[in-house]
């Protein structure tokens, strides 16, 4: 520990400098200082206990930057209201059209695969995500929020139930549904397309 000789003739010990140059300091705001409060060396107290040292006191407002001026950095946009109820009829979703594109999507990914249980996982996710993606680039309000569920299992003729519930407006909600079978892989995909007002 370095220490320094006191004008009383006594060395003392040396204080730690502050994070931040006094220069530099220079222009900033009147918020709390940056530098730290803490000791190097333990002095027994009745406040602190054995150790001696006290926690460290760095204002939050200093470490996240509102001292430095940068309060008003972001300014939030205010975006009026459309009074919108619903899509507009071009807009619309559209069943049938999103059952061939469920389709396509699930004859090319799917055309010359064969059931295995830990590459059907991961082909699950990227299906999901492909055709979701897919409809959300073939014109639909972007104010339709999608959900796509992808089920892939192994085809032994085996019958297989799907069923799904939803509280929706009959005006502007609705969903497709497409299945692929192809020797041993089976899989049936569905898409939930719910409006946002």
């Amino acid at each position: 520990m370095e220490t320094v000789d006191h004008p009383d003739g006594h060395a003392v010990p040396k204080r730690r400098m502050s994070i931040m140059n006094r220069e530099t300091m220079e222009g900033l705001t009147t918020q709390p200082n940056i530098r730290r409060m803490s000791r190097m060396d333990p002095r027994p107290s009745v406040q602190y206990g054995m150790s001696g040292r006290r926690m460290s006191h760095v204002s939050r407002s200093s470490i996240s930057g509102a001292s430095f001026g940068a309060k008003n950095l972001f300014t939030q946009v205010k975006v009026q209201n459309t009074y919108r109820l619903g899509p507009d009829p071009g807009e619309k979703f559209n069943s049938s059209q999103a059952e061939k594109v469920i389709k396509s999507v699930l004859d090319s990914y799917l055309g010359g695969e064969t059931y295995d249980s830990k590459l059907c996982s991961n082909l699950v996710q990227d299906l999901s995500d492909v055709i979701k993606n897919r409809m959300k680039d073939i014109g639909f309000s972007p104010r339709y929020k999608f959900i796509c569920d992808v089920i892939i299992g192994e085809n032994k003729n085996q019958g297989i139930s799907v069923a799904s519930r939803s509280v929706w407006g009959i005006d502007t909600d609705n969903y497709a549904s497409a299945s692929y079978t192809k020797g041993n892989l089976l899989a049936v995909a569905s898409v939930f397309a719910t409006y946002f007002e």
